[in-house]
């Protein structure tokens, strides 16, 4: 199956580093599906997608004649690579019908090919209003667009809900959307969330080389400044690194990657040379410390005291911290670094849980109720969140609140995992 032309995937590295790349591609490299075929052949991915015949009887004023004719003359002209004859025809048609799911989609991508970006965006927000059976692929299509507009918050909402509502099978569409959703999860200020997308664009690129997938994920630099820039908690997109930047976070990179491709071992290697390189660095010790929480707890607390030394106004270490001594039982110890989070990060839902878990562990119950209410007002979608106040309200003896916050968590949990699958 082949579908549009191949000067898109130029347009999307040029639009995301500039003229002045560093060489490598990004990990859309192997095209975006809908963008990278002949064009006659764009909505072959797409199953269920309505095509020409069933649009003719869609509702609206128009002469079924004279839009037949039309949308015959927008694929003729789009096959022939006639750009502006084609977005004229469409634009024409899409008027006529306004709830043609194809030509909105066929519009967006010849505006996205042209650059047009704004126009782009707005023939996939149409699209994704119109199409009935499979709108997932116009939501990220239209993320993307946002995001080569800048609207970042935007983009990511779009990104997001093409990838709930399924965004196809074609692993190069996916692996292009799980980028974008990582860097900008990374740029806004959620990391943790940003490591899971790029993980998610990491297997997806070694499935597609299984003979080398170690190599395919390194090969791509692009992908290794981002895992290195959630990683180290730096919020910039990797154009955006400065020359002096690179070496570190490419290194943390590697590092990050090798425990997506679960490689413990060699992930160790790529620590300690990290950590000898960079000894320090803000960043470098936290991330280490989390990679020891699972096999080496008391490795990982002294790496999480390192960086606040390094970082005295680093909350996610004392998050780290007060989550493990709430494990360990060591509960004073715990609501030092959380109560330290706290008022470093008030608005991080993540430090009220642990606050709050670490209040209900010593009995005051009270101040755990606080800590878990503004936790899920700070995250409504959060099941972690939920789950934690339900505990709370049950030791307060709150048995309906309480059963209704566990309703709240099983029903986000249900949701999280259908996404995550």
């Amino acid at each position: 199956m082949k579908i549009a032309n191949q000067r898109v995937v130029f347009v999307l590295i040029f639009a995301f580093y500039g003229p002045a790349t560093r060489g490598m591609p990004l990990p859309l490299n192997a095209a975006l599906p809908h963008l990278t075929a002949e064009r006659g052949e764009r909505l072959a991915y797409l199953p269920g997608l309505p095509g020409t015949t069933d649009n003719q009887r869609a509702e609206g004023n128009a002469n079924p004649e004279s839009f037949e004719k039309l949308a015959e003359r927008a694929r003729a002209a789009m096959d022939a690579d006639r750009v502006p004859e084609a977005i004229q025809l469409y634009r024409r048609a899409t008027t006529l019908q306004p709830k043609w799911s194809e030509g909105w989609w066929h519009l967006g991508t010849l505006f996205f090919d042209a650059r047009r970006f704004a126009e782009a965006r707005d023939a996939f927000a149409h699209f994704v209003t119109v199409e009935r059976r499979q709108p997932g692929p116009g939501f990220g299509m239209l993320g993307l667009s946002e995001f080569q507009l800048k609207h970042y918050v935007k983009a990511l909402r779009a990104l997001e809900r093409g990838r709930e509502l399924g965004l196809g099978t074609d692993q190069a569409f996916n692996t292009a959307v799980l980028f974008h959703d990582g860097v900008l999860n990374a740029l806004l200020g959620k990391p943790e969330v940003a490591l899971q997308r790029l993980t998610l664009a990491a297997n997806e690129i070694a499935a597609e080389h299984s003979e080398a997938p170690k190599d395919a994920v390194f090969a791509d630099l692009q992908l290794l400044d981002a895992f290195g820039i959630a990683g180290l908690r730096i919020p910039k997109l990797p154009p955006s690194l400065t020359a002096a930047q690179i070496p570190l976070v490419r290194q943390a990179g590697r590092a990050q990657a090798l425990i997506a491709l679960q490689d413990r071992v060699a992930a160790e290697t790529e620590f300690k040379q990290l950590l000898a390189l960079y000894p320090s660095e803000p960043g470098v010790h936290y991330l280490y410390g989390v990679f020891l929480l699972k096999e080496h707890p008391p490795l990982a607390i002294d790496e999480f005291r390192r960086e606040i030394e390094i970082s005295p106004s680093h909350y996610a270490a004392r998050i780290q911290l007060a989550l493990e001594f709430l494990r360990t039982a060591e509960y004073e110890q715990g609501l030092k670094y959380a109560r330290e989070a706290v008022a470093l990060a008030p608005g991080n839902f993540v430090a009220h849980v642990a606050c709050g878990r670490l209040w209900l562990a010593v009995g005051k119950n009270d101040r755990a109720l606080d800590e878990l209410r503004t936790a899920v007002k700070l995250a409504p979608g959060s099941p972690d969140a939920h789950f934690a106040f339900s505990q709370a309200l049950s030791e307060a003896g709150r048995n309906h609140e309480a059963a209704h916050e566990r309703a709240e968590f099983e029903r986000l949990k249900a949701l999280v995992d259908a996404a995550d699958r």
